[in-house]
């Protein structure tokens, strides 16, 4: 009960009646959110505020990757600069990208997050879609945003955890939580990857809505709390995660504010904080709403792409086993964040069962802490809070509730690290100290020996992956390398080979090289999914290299006849093939491509899959390369038949008794 005791926040709200002296003194020693701060904390600040750029300083050197294609360098509206806003903020964020609403019912629950949009529009917009610098100066602003976010927490932590008499600043539980935040190996995506600025800003506007919902505590003036609904509404219109501080606010108010016998407001001061949330919530609830037409069902038929739907082939009992391994290998990653990916998608992630120990041992696990945490949350136990903000933020992207596309990403972390952050840093400022019997004259110099290797070593594993986001292939490279098992790391890696280092070379035994080593990975992207349309596309591009190269005609059309068994309706592959058998194919061998189009189009599209129109389309490939070929006329004239159109099929039929009576002329 001693060290419970000592484990209870300090009231942020001064009671109203008159108090003992003892709590008069705590009471003053807690009203930590009034002016004055910034002049006594400017170094640990500008510490805060620096070390972003030390660690990230080198991505402004980075250009675009990965999603910044569909947010920016290839969104019309986001290219239209500051006259697109009103497309940006009238639709899904990923329309002015696909510019088909159709392909947006690939995602469950649709993409609404246009702040983050309108400030690549309005950087577009000041220096220029053309500029060649673009993409580091966006680099820069997320930098920038970072450190603010870093600083910012340190402030609310600091309220929340004032120093305590003869402390230490750079021992505080606000400053070590504040630069574990920074140093953390797991923002390294959001903060290198330019699109990760909608989980940056979601951070930021929702600890600005916790920090002016204090603040109004502390100064009493209702303006706080109209900040506070403006902010959490910019932080939800960055990104859905935000939502979640709609629980976090009032939690956190009703966790460090408990209410002394004799103070008549602090037992409504939580409900004093969630009407402001609410309100932004409810708010944009309706923007989203009007933007979209839906709030999660979109009404279109589910995705049967793995890759977009990576439950696709679970049942229910799998599905939930399989979720339950990923919220354990967030808590793993938060401890231990090596190796890092950006690509969690099948199966690096593994489809498991109940019988797999690892999915129990993460039930087990997340069971016993949040019984933990309902049973100790009202004693005010801070692990209690911890456990309560990690369970909330993390939620709406654990997939048990709305599909988010993938098993897990480390971004998705990015908001309830702060959790963790808070966690590690009480442990070694606050209860480490007390558990060790014989204290040391200055507790915190054992402190400081402790948690600063877990800095440099966070620091040394976030410098070293920062590189990896130089640039498609150094990215791939290493996704390919830490996620073997993920059938699109494989197909990431073959696409960064094929358009840069293979079209570029010159050398025809480099280009052997390289079509086998990218065969491989393609030949493993399939084994984990047969039916993957971007690996089987790529094989196709692969074939036409090697035939390039090698000239053998057989084995290029058994490659493309593999393919379209797989992905016969697939639009990239119909334009692949109509490029390439005008453009590579016209002086192959004659009767080998007259079969080719005969197997193509009569026996596989017209016989097997009753598509005329696929049929005709093959044939008439043929056609034109022999146009009195006597099977092909045939072939087109049962088509015709089929489809109803005697005239034609008529036309066909007397062409080939013609063709046929030329041959025996001959």
């Amino acid at each position: 009960m001693a060290n419970q005791r000592k484990n209870t926040p300090k009231p942020l709200v001064q009671a109203k009646a008159k108090p003992a002296p003892k709590l008069a003194a705590t009471a003053q020693r807690t009203h930590t959110f009034r002016p004055g701060f910034w002049s006594q904390n400017w170094l640990p600040a500008l510490i805060l505020a620096v070390l972003p750029i030390v660690l990230y300083g080198m991505t402004v050197q980075f250009g675009y990757l990965l999603d910044d294609q569909m947010v920016i360098w290839q969104n019309t509206y986001v290219k239209q600069g500051l006259s697109g806003i009103g497309q940006i903020l009238g639709a899904d964020s990923f329309l002015g990208y696909f510019n088909d609403p159709k392909k947006l019912f690939l995602l469950e629950g649709g993409r609404y997050r246009p702040l983050s949009l309108i400030t690549f529009a309005t950087e577009v917009s000041i220096f220029g879609k053309d500029n060649p610098h673009l993409a580091n100066i966006s680099h820069a602003v997320n930098i920038i945003l970072y450190s603010v976010t870093g600083v910012l927490l340190y402030r609310i932590l600091a309220g929340l955890f004032p120093l305590k008499e003869g402390g230490r600043w750079y021992f505080s539980i606000a400053f070590l939580a504040a630069l574990l935040f920074i140093v953390h190996p797991l923002h390294v995506e959001c903060i290198a990857n330019i699109k990760g600025r909608d989980e940056i800003l979601a951070l930021l506007f929702s600890l600005l809505a916790l920090y002016a919902t204090l603040k109004y505590y502390d100064a009493r003036n209702g303006g706080w709390l109209v900040l506070a609904t403006v902010a959490l509404f910019l932080g939800m219109m960055s990104k859905e995660n935000a939502l979640t501080f709609v629980a976090v606010i009032p939690l956190t108010v009703w966790f460090f504010n408990p209410k002394p016998a004799d103070d008549k407001s602090g037992g409504i001061a939580w409900q004093t904080a969630l009407w402001p949330s609410l309100l932004a919530a409810a708010v944009f609830v309706l923007v989203r709403y009007k933007a979209l037409g839906f709030m999660v069902d979109h009404g279109g038929p589910v995705s049967n792409d793995l890759m977009n739907n990576s439950f696709l082939e679970m049942t229910a009992a799998q599905r939930l086993a399989t979720i339950s391994l990923t919220l354990g290998w967030y808590i793993k990653l938060l401890f231990i964040p090596h190796p890092l990916t950006h690509d969690y998608y099948p199966y690096h992630v593994p489809k498991v069962g109940w019988s797999d120990w690892r999915a129990l041992l993460s039930l087990a696990l997340y069971l016993g802490l949040g019984i933990w945490a309902l049973l100790n949350l009202r004693r005010r136990h801070l692990v209690a809070y911890v456990i309560a903000f990690w369970f909330i933020t993390l939620s709406i992207v654990s997939n048990l509730f709305v599909s988010v596309g993938t098993f897990m990403n480390e971004r998705f972390a990015y908001m309830p690290s702060v959790a963790f952050c808070i966690l590690i840093a009480w442990f070694f400022a606050d209860k480490l100290p007390r558990v060790i019997k014989e204290q040391p004259e200055k507790p915190y110099i054992l402190g400081l020996f402790t948690y600063a290797p877990i800095v440099l070593l966070f620091c040394w594993w976030t410098l070293t992956r920062v590189p990896d986001w130089k640039d498609a292939m150094s990215l791939n490279i290493s996704a390919v390398n830490n996620s073997p098992n993920s059938a699109r790391s494989h197909v990431f890696y073959v696409t960064s080979i094929f358009g840069g280092p293979y079209k570029e070379s010159k050398d025809n035994e480099q280009k052997k090289r390289m079509i086998e080593d990218m065969d491989w990975h393609l030949t493993k992207s399939l084994e984990i999914n047969p039916n993957y349309g971007s690996a089987l596309i790529m094989k196709a591009n692969v074939a036409i290299g090697r035939f390039q190269l090698d000239h053998q005609l057989d084995r290029f059309f058994h490659e493309l006849e593999y393919i379209m068994e797989k992905i016969p309706d697939n639009p990239d592959f119909r334009k692949f093939v109509d490029q390439n058998m005008g453009d590579y194919l016209s002086g192959s061998n004659s009767d080998k491509y007259i079969a080719f189009c005969h197997r193509v189009g009569y026996e596989f599209f017209f016989k097997k899959k009753k598509d005329n129109t696929a049929a005709l389309h093959f044939l008439q490939y043929g056609l034109d390369r022999q146009t009195e070929d006597t099977r092909i006329i045939e072939d087109m004239a049962e088509v015709y038949a089929a489809m109803g159109n005697a005239a034609k099929a008529t036309e066909m039929k007397a062409r080939a008794e013609a063709s046929r009576n030329i041959k025996n002329y001959e």
